[in-house]
């Protein structure tokens, strides 16, 4: 899959899209944007949420990691009338036990409703 860098108008955001500890992959903030395209469906906060799990989900399988090795997850909304349908949403993205969550409303940039960030466990490696 031919992965497009997140680019909003004319200039990249300076940013890492994870770094990593000995133990953690911290993932940064991820928005709606289709992974292929960078196109935001705007005011559609289920389709924006679903794009942004699977960004999330793109970065994780770069690791060898999926959402149930998420242990904890930041999420960010715009409007707090959507709280009950992002609950709605979420609970079929992340499987129980889900993990820590902290959930905030603001402002968010590129008329992005929701940005979601991350933190998975790695897996040791293994010795050969």
């Amino acid at each position: 899959m031919n992965i497009k860098r997140q680019s909003y108008g004319t200039e990249e955001i300076p940013f890492s899209p994870f770094s990593e500890s000995d133990s953690h992959l911290f993932v940064s903030g991820q928005g709606g944007n289709d992974p292929l395209t960078g196109e935001i469906k705007i005011g559609d906060l289920e389709s924006q949420t679903i794009n942004t799990v699977k960004n999330i989900e793109i970065i994780l399988g770069q690791r060898g990691l999926t959402l149930k090795d998420v242990v904890k997850v930041n999420i960010f909304l715009t409007n707090r009338q959507h709280y009950e349908q992002f609950n709605q949403i979420y609970s079929l993205l992340f499987s129980r036990p889900y993990p820590a969550r902290t959930l905030v409303y603001c402002d968010l940039n590129f008329d992005l409703l929701v940005e979601i960030d991350v933190i998975a466990k790695l897996k040791p490696y293994e010795k050969m």
